[in-house]
């Protein structure tokens, strides 16, 4: 995957008659600089009056977050600072910040990722936080559990090499008409029928109220069922090799005028979340989950946590316009362009990113961040 591919076309062109992607050669780049090997979670991104904020995060010794500042260009010169958290009373979990929203007038609110320790085992049994901030995200507030599994639910048998069950890997994205915010997440749940890319939302109003569940048959507020997953695993995650989808990163993508969910699938692992490859799902009406459409594979392999960022003013991970990055660990070499594919369009030439390619794009001296 030569840089000499800049002018060269596309490297990756898929469609299937809904949605046509391009992936095409940029000037390599990452998120997270020197300071971190790879970014560990979804990055939360945001461009106001051409200054981009990015939080991305590291699991060693254990998950936290760093904030930094740059140009829209995604360039950032300055280092990042760790957050802080105060009024954590769980500071020995790992906590990943994978989503941000600032309430129009209010506070900068975070929705984290935290991976505490499951009863009596090795594993952790994620849950999904949130905070908010004042200072515009570097210190934070703990403001609560939104979902979690009982810990008595845990399962320690599962043989995925990470989860016991639990809730967690998760974006969030607002409506166009500011009412509601949606949070996509993976489900780790007992039930394996629950388990996959699930979704919940919260009223924009009132983001620290009861969450409305998507249970398949509607929005429901009440904790009894378990989420319906939008598409259904293949092969659980009690499995070394569970064949699933994980990790949704979704945006509002202004030239579709619809939704785009790229996405996480492992497949044929050994307790270790094998990358099979990264797909891309489209949907008009963020309001009816069922509209999502079939996953179209972009990338072969590839590495964890794809995002497009927009780079345009008001843009970032929850909105694309024009100018678009495709990134994947933190890591970038590719712009990335979303079309309406017309019907009978198949495409079948996604990106293939190895290990080798890794290397000799981002220097050798990199470890590979899958």
């Amino acid at each position: 995957m030569p840089l000499t591919g800049i002018n060269a076309g596309p490297l990756a062109d898929v469609s299937d008659g809904t949605l046509h992607v391009t992936l095409s050669a940029a000037p390599p780049t990452t998120l997270h600089g020197e300071f971190l090997w790879r970014t560990d979670g979804n990055s939360p991104l945001a461009i106001r009056d051409g200054v981009a904020t990015v939080f991305f995060s590291g699991y060693e010794p254990r998950g936290h977050t760093l904030r930094r500042v740059g140009g829209r260009d995604l360039r950032f010169e300055a280092p990042p600072l760790p957050v802080m958290i105060v009024d954590d009373p769980d500071p020995a979990s790992g906590k990943w910040i994978e989503a941000a929203w600032r309430a129009p007038g209010g506070p900068l609110i975070a929705w984290c990722h935290v991976e505490a320790p499951a009863p009596g085992g090795h594993l952790v049994l994620p849950r999904i936080d949130w905070m908010t901030s004042l200072d515009d995200g570097l210190v934070w507030r703990w403001r609560g559990t939104l979902v979690r599994l009982p810990p008595e639910k845990a399962n320690l048998a599962w043989r995925n090499g990470f989860f016991a069950g639990g809730f967690g890997d998760l974006c969030l994205v607002p409506d166009r008409a500011g009412r509601w915010l949606y949070l996509f997440h993976s489900s780790y749940h007992p039930d394996e029928a629950a388990q996959g890319v699930a979704v919940l939302r919260l009223s924009a109003d009132r983001p620290d109220g009861v969450p409305e569940l998507w249970t398949g048959a509607g929005w429901c507020r009440d904790p009894g069922p378990p989420p319906r997953p939008l598409w259904p695993v293949r092969r659980g995650f009690r499995h070394p090799d569970p064949d699933s989808f994980w990790g949704p990163a979704v945006h509002y993508n202004r030239p579709l005028g619809a939704w785009v969910m790229l996405l996480n699938r492992t497949a044929r692992g050994n307790a270790n979340f094998c990358q099979e490859g990264i797909y891309a799902s489209l949907n008009r009406d963020i309001a009816d989950p069922s509209g999502w459409s079939p996953p179209l594979r972009i990338v072969a392999g590839g590495a964890w946590y794809p995002q497009a960022i927009g780079m345009d003013d008001g843009c970032g991970d929850t909105e694309v316009g024009d100018s678009s990055r495709f990134f994947m660990a933190g890591f970038s070499a590719w712009q990335i362009r979303f079309e309406t594919a017309r019907p009978g369009d198949d495409r079948a030439r996604p990106l293939a990113c190895t290990p080798a390619d890794f290397a000799r794009l981002f220097g050798a001296d990199r470890r590979c961040p899958w």
